[in-house]
């Protein structure tokens, strides 16, 4: 899996865990509360870009665009309250669901389709720094370079 060859996403999420405010940090090995969107790129170098948000209760602390796994920017947030609120509140996303998406964005792919929009939202995982991290970020994240210079 890619998080075990690279700087992989587990460095961003330290990146990403230290501006994220004292008041969300999770006890019992337990996951962030993720808005996870990705969909086409805004760059003709990438066919696809994900944006990683941390929830806390119903607004966006922090986020984060990615073209590929390892380079991941803070960028200003523009997500719908209602969006938040939706994930914040509603159902998390299943590793299922996810598993169902990575087949199909890897079908449009050899088949020659644009990516299609997709939101996922995790929350509350446990055993996520136990390795179920990667099993729900792994098939969002599969597909998309490690690097810039292996695009």
């Amino acid at each position: 899996m890619w998080v075990k060859n690279f700087v992989k996403l587990s460095a961003a999420t330290a990146i990403l865990g230290a501006a994220v405010p004292a008041a969300q940090a999770q006890s019992s090995d337990r996951s962030p509360t993720l808005l996870i969107e990705t969909g086409p790129s805004d760059s003709p170098e990438y066919r696809r870009m994900t944006f990683i948000k941390y929830l806390n209760g119903g607004g966006v602390t922090v986020a984060y665009k990615a073209y590929n796994r390892t380079e991941f920017t803070q960028v200003q947030d523009t997500t719908p309250r209602d969006v938040a609120m939706n994930c914040a509140n509603g159902r998390a996303t299943s590793v299922s669901e996810l598993r169902a998406y990575e087949r199909n964005e890897a079908a449009a792919k050899r088949s020659g389709k644009a990516p299609e929009t997709a939101i996922f939202c995790i929350k509350d995982v446990r055993g996520w720094e136990a390795g179920n991290k990667e099993k729900y970020l792994d098939p969002i994240f599969n597909g998309m370079p490690y690097a810039k210079s292996l695009n």
